[in-house]
């Protein structure tokens, strides 16, 4: 008896230290502090641009809300062919007043952004408290059921964060239900989600994610129809290796590309797994692509090639290229500018300029749509034809 009780209290003070240091490392980010209420009438969207003659077709869709600050598009199709999109948005990044906002693409033209839910609503929805919102992930099974999976934060910063999922109807507006995903073994803290979600077997669904507590990198989560975590898995990683954007099936092997954080290789990391050797990931490795520290988005084409979005300088998030090549390794040409560091009459004001975070998808009839943020001011949109991706450079100016 008198040898334990000191290897309990050894225990319970290295439990402690560890809480404390996880939380110390969150509170590295800003807090958030609440601003004024952001749910008064929108306005109308503006119309669409158009590039002369035909090809691809941009549009501005979170035009139409209140919130001054917007980041972290994702978007999915519907089973009767709309297009929706949410984002986070209100007065900055991490602030109170944060919530997840959507807008619907249909019959040409995007329709006026809606709130979706706030961190009052996840708050009470998971019986956590929760501080802020961030990322959100859509996904639509076979069923046709819309998930959307939200970051949110209850202490300190993104190294505090935890993964709620949150069941839509087919609209993809209306909560039926919510929960918190138990993500991490130890105090389910640091988890956030970036990259699209893929069908796994019998209504599962594969979720990239990755952890920012102490040390950041990818995980690879099979998720439940009924919302636990069945499998945690992905490569192992030296350095900050994280957002993983996950291409491929079962039968063919799976793709995983991945952004750099702090580091000397400043590229877009790859990582490969044979679909019959489960687990067994590749090293990840450096493709001839730059990465300045931002978030990529990749697809399939038609043809098999792949298509990725990326921030083409090695230092800088102010230009934002699709670049398309046969192979991860390359080589990888510019096929289309989506923005670059050339100013806009309204840009004139900014210190610097930022397109980040894309999102690709593409729809049931094979046009690709690109989802990006425009200054940390706009979620703009744009529609491309598959032939609009070839070797033939289009600017967007």
């Amino acid at each position: 008896m008198s040898g334990g009780f000191p290897g309990y209290r050894r225990w319970r003070l290295g439990l402690v230290a560890v809480c404390v240091l996880a939380w110390a490392l969150a509170m590295r980010e800003s807090a958030s502090r609440r601003a004024g209420d952001l749910s008064h009438e929108t306005a109308a969207v503006p119309e669409r641009v158009v590039l002369a003659g035909s090809g691809p077709v941009m549009s501005r869709i979170s035009a139409g809300s209140p919130a001054p600050s917007v980041h972290s598009a994702t978007a999915v199709e519907l089973a009767d062919g709309t297009i929706r999109a949410y984002w986070f948005a209100g007065s900055r990044e991490g602030a109170s007043d944060v919530a997840i906002w959507s807008a619907a693409w249909r019959g040409g033209r995007w329709g006026v952004p809606e709130r979706v839910v706030d961190r009052d609503q996840v708050s009470r929805g998971t019986r956590r408290l929760v501080r802020k919102l961030g990322n959100p992930v859509a996904h639509v099974g076979k069923d046709g059921r819309v998930t959307l999976f939200v970051v949110s934060v209850s202490l300190g910063g993104w190294s505090g964060s935890a993964v709620n999922r949150l069941v839509l109807d087919s609209a993809g507006t209306r909560i039926g239900s919510m929960s918190r995903l138990v993500a991490s073994p130890v105090l389910n803290l640091g988890t956030l989600v970036r990259g699209a979600a893929l069908d796994g077997p019998e209504g599962e669904v594969l979720l990239p994610a990755y952890h920012e507590t102490i040390k950041k990198f990818p995980q690879l989560l099979r998720v439940g129809r009924d919302g636990r975590v069945l499998t945690r898995g992905g490569p192992m990683v030296r350095g900050d290796l994280f957002q993983p954007w996950m291409l491929g099936s079962r039968e063919a092997g799976w793709d995983l590309f991945l952004r750099r954080g702090e580091g000397k290789e400043a590229k877009v990391y790859h990582s490969h797994q044979h679909g019959a050797a489960e687990g067994a990931w590749s090293d990840p490795a450096p493709i001839p692509v730059a990465n300045p520290n931002a978030g990529i988005s990749a697809l399939r084409l038609d043809d098999g090639t792949l298509l990725l979005a990326a921030n083409p300088d090695p230092d800088s998030r102010e230009n934002l290229v699709l670049l398309r090549a046969a192979t991860p390794g390359g080589p990888w040409e510019e096929v289309f500018t989506v923005d670059s560091s050339a100013r806009e009459e309204d840009e004139r004001d900014l210190p610097r300029v930022e397109y980040s975070y894309p999102w690709l998808m593409r729809d049931a009839g094979g046009t690709v749509h690109l989802f990006y943020t425009w200054n940390r001011r706009e979620i703009r949109h744009w529609r491309l034809g598959q032939e609009d991706l070839t070797g033939e450079r289009r600017e967007a100016r």
